[in-house]
């Protein structure tokens, strides 16, 4: 078998400059260009304003933008920033912190009382809530 010396090996990565030189007659050889990409709206996360109101007034509330809620089955108003329209205000939900003792007669007291699964809070509407803390 034929001896081959070293000077007829390629050079290894040892021996390869730190610094690439393009090539003259490619420009930009080094460059990989990205197609920008087009401006993405940020989506506002809409926070749910909860409503508590006498079915009775169901249309009414309807009209002014209140949704139903199937899975936690309770109204609420979609809104970017928190706030409500002044017509649904009286129907927004508050939390009242209750003894479990003390329930059925704050149930006569405060109508629009109901009680949230998920939390496990009591809450009643901003008419009821003046009551309450009247009390």
């Amino acid at each position: 078998m034929p001896k081959v010396s070293t000077k007829d090996l390629p050079p290894t990565s040892a021996e390869t400059p730190d610094v690439l030189i393009p090539h003259p007659e490619i420009e930009n050889a080094f460059t990989i260009e990205t197609p920008e990409e087009p401006p993405v709206k940020k989506l506002l996360k809409k926070k749910q304003v909860q409503l508590l109101f006498p079915y009775a007034e169901k249309q009414e509330a309807k009209t002014l933008g209140a949704k139903w809620d199937a899975n936690l089955k309770m109204w609420y108003y979609p809104s970017v920033d928190g706030s409500i329209p002044e017509e649904l205000a009286k129907y927004k939900a508050h939390d009242v912190y209750i003894e479990f003792d003390d329930k059925e007669y704050f149930k006569n007291v405060l109508t629009s009382m109901k009680f949230d699964k998920s939390r496990k809070v009591w809450m009643v509407n901003s008419k009821d809530f003046k009551a309450f803390n009247k009390l």
